[in-house]
């Protein structure tokens, strides 16, 4: 037999981390800034973390934001627990990068060579998947962080936050590969005895790849790796922090969606694929649903219908399916899920006021 559901306030309180996920256009962004104000309402304090592409957190919080976290100003009189806050920032895929070679090169001389370096400078703004990767890497500087007792993270859409769970070590056996280790091995072993000295073996060694490639591309590039040997053992490190970290019982995840077929079948996936991960979806929140009291109201009403009555009963009949669906999957995850219904507002979430009615509204569901 399943437990039941922890309350939400239960969950807010104990959370050091939710990890917000869903498809685009589902809210997903508005709804980690409501999950982040109501912590703060309950006395946490509460870092924000945006990697949502199209950077909608600024506009909706009225602050322009960077990757340096920054403190939202909330009214005197928004109420709530003594000593809440929330500090919010965007991610900056280089910003981050750039800061945890700082902190795993073996000295400022060797970190300073590597972000000047050509090789870096391409790396760290296309590498694939960095903008997760560094989320995480930000994420486990917060946990570290004892200024904050929460921390709050919206992700990508869809597959995208996927590659963000499924891969935290993105770089592991990055130079344990036999190829890489056998182009770069002796710019490896100059690095040791002198390039000179080497130069023309390595040459020959690399024979024609050296020919197609240019053997300057290749000097650069084995001269990085060089480089940043320790950096790669720091961030595979950092990496197996962050995957304890996330099984963590006090990391929960959020699934956020919409009650329409293609964001439920959407939501139904990522759950199947997040479960196969180990994680389990503790809270679902469906936004832009009918009023709870409307939808009552059309299902138990046996008046003639209109049609615009029919449709109205059609989509809260549609609701309920979709809902009880998804709360089904979820059910026979690792977790129990709470349920959380948010209606469909009539215009754009673009203030704190505005969010204050939503932290209302979800906070006694």
């Amino acid at each position: 037999m399943m437990d039941a559901p922890r309350s939400l306030a239960t969950i807010v309180k104990s959370s050091r981390v939710v990890v917000l996920l869903g498809a685009g256009g589902v809210g997903k962004t508005t709804s980690s800034i409501v999950m982040a104000l109501l912590g703060a309402r309950m006395g946490r304090k509460v870092a924000l973390l945006s990697i949502d592409p199209a950077k909608r957190l600024a506009a909706a919080l009225g602050i322009p934001l960077g990757n340096q976290l920054r403190r939202i100003v909330l009214p005197a009189d928004w109420g709530g627990e003594a000593g809440g806050s929330v500090d919010a920032a965007m991610l900056d895929q280089k910003a981050v990068f750039d800061s945890m070679v700082q902190r795993h090169a073996p000295s400022d001389a060797v970190a300073a060579k590597i972000l000047a370096h050509q090789v870096y400078r391409a790396v760290s703004s296309n590498l694939g998947g960095p903008l997760e990767y560094m989320a995480l890497a930000k994420l486990q500087e917060l946990v570290d962080d004892h200024r904050y007792d929460m921390i709050v993270l919206d992700t990508p859409p869809d597959t995208q936050a996927l590659d963000f769970l499924a891969r935290p070590n993105m770089l592991a056996g990055f130079t344990d590969n036999m190829v890489m280790t056998w182009l770069v091995k002796p710019f490896i072993l100059a690095s040791r005895f002198g390039l000179g000295k080497l130069l023309s073996a390595s040459e020959k060694l690399m024979g024609g790849i050296a020919k197609v490639t240019g053997v300057h591309a290749l000097q650069s590039f084995g001269e990085f790796l060089v480089l940043m040997q320790e950096v790669i053992a720091g961030l595979n490190k950092s990496g197996e922090r962050i995957v304890s970290m996330l099984h963590q019982e006090d990391t929960r995840f959020m699934l956020v969606t919409v009650p329409n077929a293609a964001a439920v079948r959407s939501a139904m996936s990522l759950l199947t694929q997040l479960e196969a991960l180990g994680y389990g979806a503790e809270l679902l929140l469906f936004n832009k649903c009918l009023p709870v009291d409307v939808a009552v109201e059309l299902e138990a009403s046996d008046e003639a219908s209109s049609p615009e009555l029919a449709r109205l009963r059609r989509r809260a009949a549609g609701e309920v399916g979709l809902i009880a669906k998804l709360t089904a999957a979820a059910t026979g995850g690792p977790v129990t899920p709470h349920l959380l219904r948010l209606a469909d507002e009539e215009q754009e979430i673009g203030s704190l006021e505005a969010l204050r009615i939503l932290v209302d509204k979800i906070a006694v569901q």
